[in-house]
């Protein structure tokens, strides 16, 4: 694949700008702790999270190179437990809940089977990221009906979890035929090729992150719930 170098510099400087934007949505949820409800907390952790393993894995490719993979597999599955756990805190409904639960463990042990026979350690897991999109997006659709049946939301665009589910929906969408064609495009030693995928990643990121910020800035416009509790 050809293009301009002008192109792969861009590239470059927009996928660092994805990982420095997360600092926004960081900060704003800091700031806005006490405000704060359980799930925006979990939230807060998971991105937390992101970065300590992106700070690992960067450790890892320089002195493990051949763990590199395995970080990440633990990443995807960690990560999914705790939005998991962050709709089973937003979600009202005791039946769905019940799934949910049944949905987390099924996941887990596909995640397992996936790392150790289905694709190995030595490759992204590609199975377990389309898994990982099908059932967050499949959970942030749940919440959006939720706020249909409650119809208590006056205004969306100020319901941090409306925000964080749009979130999970984009970002999931738009990776999902990534991850699903990622070893095959890995395969080759095109640095254009891989640069591209960073860079589709990195966009959507963008949006994530910002979108994350918002929630955190209307914190306190979430209702409470005994179920959220």
């Amino acid at each position: 694949m050809h293009i301009p170098s002008w192109l792969l510099t861009f590239c470059e400087y927009l996928e660092q700008m994805a990982s420095l934007v997360v600092l926004v949505p960081l900060g704003l949820a800091f700031w806005r702790w006490p405000h704060l409800p359980p799930p925006l907390r979990l939230l807060t952790g998971s991105l937390l999270f992101t970065e300590l393993v992106l700070l690992a894995s960067g450790l890892v490719e320089l002195y493990r190179p051949g763990w590199s993979y395995a970080v990440w597999h633990v990443f995807t599955l960690v990560q999914t437990l705790l939005f998991c756990r962050i709709y089973y805190l937003t979600l009202v409904s005791p039946v769905v809940r019940r799934l949910l639960r049944l949905a987390a463990l099924g996941f887990t042990v596909f995640a397992f089977c996936d790392s150790l026979y289905l694709e190995g350690f030595q490759q992204v897991n590609a199975y377990t990221h389309v898994a990982q999109s099908a059932l967050l997006i499949g959970l942030a659709l749940l919440y959006f009906e939720q706020l249909l049946n409650e119809l208590h939301i006056i205004r969306l665009e100020q319901d941090p979890l409306f925000l964080v589910s749009t979130a999970i929906v984009l970002y999931f969408s738009g990776t999902v035929l990534l991850y699903v064609f990622v070893n095959k495009l890995s395969a080759t030693t095109d640095h254009a090729s891989h640069q591209m995928i960073y860079t589709l990643n990195a966009m959507v990121n963008l949006i994530q992150y910002m979108l994350f910020a918002l929630a955190f800035w209307y914190a306190d416009q979430l209702l409470p719930s005994p179920a959220r509790s």
